[in-house]
């Protein structure tokens, strides 16, 4: 492998459903990244009207802004996310989440490490209803989270909203430094690789038509199995998970699926980028 090219351009693929205020606050986010060399592409598992609204509303100061959407039929995640995979520009490739927001060195953190060979992945501070409305509504701004010194003196009204994994939303070079090297799996709406090491896996499988495994184990463990090397980012690529309800429970189906990818050894998925 070759040095890492920190000036790599990437594409942000952002993962969203239905979810147009939350959209909103992580377009407005990726606005104002420590780089600006990047693509932004809106994956749609639907064909939703706010979405397009949202994403059109954004045109003027993202000009180059891609939005795909799909039919609503159900659970098809990985479908939507393989097709954005193909329609990225860059051979770096950063996933998010629609209810994760990113601190404004979240790119730039992945971008690090952008080569072939190598998979990042950071993790998210899972906040509280209260505080997540407040985002919601404007009450306050993203700043109240992404400033250390801020951060830290709120831990505790974090906290009394229950907030979940308080030290993931602190950015901090000193503590991404002193933990990098310690093993992180990867998590589905922090992490980013090379389109390169996708196609040699053929992305996503398409059969995982549930949340869950689909687009966290099974990735990573194909990414592995193929010889590519997870980094941890952890403190360095934060994220901010808006409070939802959650509305599913662990797939059987999904479990057997993986079960079976690993019993045998499957690393390039028949139902992935590429069909036969």
């Amino acid at each position: 492998m070759g040095a890492p090219d920190n000036n790599m351009r990437s594409s942000v693929i952002i993962s969203v459903y239905k979810d147009d205020n939350a959209l909103g606050l992580i377009l407005n986010s990726l606005l104002k990244q420590s780089v600006t060399d990047f693509e932004i592409i809106v994956s749609e598992d639907c064909q939703s009207a706010v979405i397009k609204e949202c994403v059109a509303s954004f045109r003027n100061h993202i000009p180059g802004i891609v939005h795909l959407s799909q039919e609503d039929i159900g659970f098809r995640k990985n479908i939507a996310l393989n097709r954005a995979i193909r329609a990225a520009n860059s051979d770096h490739i950063i996933f998010i989440d629609g209810d994760c927001v990113p601190h404004p060195a979240f790119v730039e953190a992945h971008q690090q490490f952008a080569q072939a060979g190598i998979a990042c992945t950071g993790r998210r501070l899972e906040l509280g209803e209260n505080i997540s409305k407040k985002l919601r509504e404007g009450k306050i701004r993203l700043s109240y989270l992404t400033r250390t010194t801020s951060y830290l003196l709120h831990m505790i009204p974090l906290l009394l909203d229950k907030a979940k994994n308080i030290e993931s939303g602190i950015y901090s070079r000193f503590l991404h430094t002193r933990t990098k090297d310690k093993e992180i799996r990867m998590l589905g709406c922090n992490f980013s690789c090379s389109k390169q090491d996708l196609l040699k896996i053929n992305g996503f499988n398409e059969n995982y038509l549930a949340a869950g495994i689909g687009e966290d184990s099974d990735i990573d463990w194909r990414l592995t199995r193929a010889g590519v090397k997870i980094i941890n980012v952890k403190f360095s690529a934060v994220q901010y998970h808006l409070y939802h309800p959650r509305f599913y429970a662990p797939s059987k189906e999904n479990e057997a699926i993986f079960n079976r990818t690993k019993d045998l050894d499957i690393i390039y998925c028949e139902k992935g980028m590429i069909k036969k």
